[in-house]
């Protein structure tokens, strides 16, 4: 059923009902409506000079910048993301990424927004069926931290000894990317499959300390380092965690918990 969403939503034109501001180089602006792009057109109506709605061409050179009108769905998977929930975050902003990849190219466009949620959300889930439609979406946001974030998620999949190379690289004191943290996350579950329990906590504490507004990691980060001191029999600071948990990410309480059994 998704892989049939996704392909209705590739094949739907990308057009937003509500009205965006497109501003021409030559200094026009036009409040714009069913906004949408063609080659290397952007068409929308536009009121005329009577009011009435006029259809409007613009070669995209001829672009300085559109004001996108923000999506309800991406207000909501920010709040989703203060609040740690990944699955949340993901299914507010599938709708988006694929609209906003079509306006990629366009000055003032949201793709890089977007990404900023949706990349630290497939770190922190298991979500990789989400990963490969976005990899066959992809295209850079140009923005570094993203970009590299990106890269380490594919690697992950593709090159695993690579990865680890990377994940070492950027996990240093002191990092506050979302590259480190998704490191830093990834070196912890390393260290707890290999039952080292003490490499894994620091790991997984790192993400807390270094990248604390990386919300959507915190949840991983934290049950894996309660898994780790429940391994090392040290429960009651694995409670303490679970405690921090229930307070500021309750929809990871249930996996919490499970760790104290």
């Amino acid at each position: 059923m998704k892989q049939i969403y996704w392909c209705v939503l590739a094949l739907l034109p990308p057009v937003i009902a509500h009205s965006d501001s497109v501003f021409l180089k030559d200094g026009k602006v036009y409040p714009a409506k069913e906004l949408r792009k063609e080659g290397n057109f952007l068409l929308f109506k536009a009121p005329g000079p009577d009011g009435t709605p006029t259809d409007v061409v613009s070669p995209m050179n001829q672009v300085e910048r559109v004001e996108f009108t923000e999506l309800p769905a991406l207000a909501e998977a920010r709040q989703l993301a203060r609040q740690g929930d990944s699955a949340g975050v993901l299914e507010k902003t599938a709708a988006a990424a694929v609209f906003f990849r079509g306006y990629s190219d366009v000055p003032g466009n949201q793709w890089a927004d977007v990404m900023r949620l949706r990349l630290p959300a497939l770190a922190a889930g298991n979500a990789d069926a989400s990963l490969m439609e976005l990899q066959a979406q992809w295209t850079p946001t140009g923005d570094a931290e993203l970009d590299t974030a990106y890269r380490l998620l594919l690697a992950a999949k593709s090159d695993p000894p690579g990865a680890r190379t990377a994940w070492k690289a950027l996990a240093q004191p002191g990092a506050n990317s979302l590259a480190a943290g998704i490191s830093w996350l990834e070196l912890g579950k390393e260290a707890l499959a290999e039952k080292r329990w003490t490499d894994a906590i620091s790991a997984f504490l790192s993400v807390e300390v270094f990248v604390p507004t990386q919300r959507l990691l915190q949840p991983k980060a934290l049950i894996g380092a309660a898994k780790a001191f429940v391994a090392k029999g040290e429960k009651t600071k694995a409670a303490a965690l679970v405690e921090d948990i229930k307070s500021e990410y309750p929809k990871a309480l249930t996996e919490a918990m499970a760790v104290l059994k």
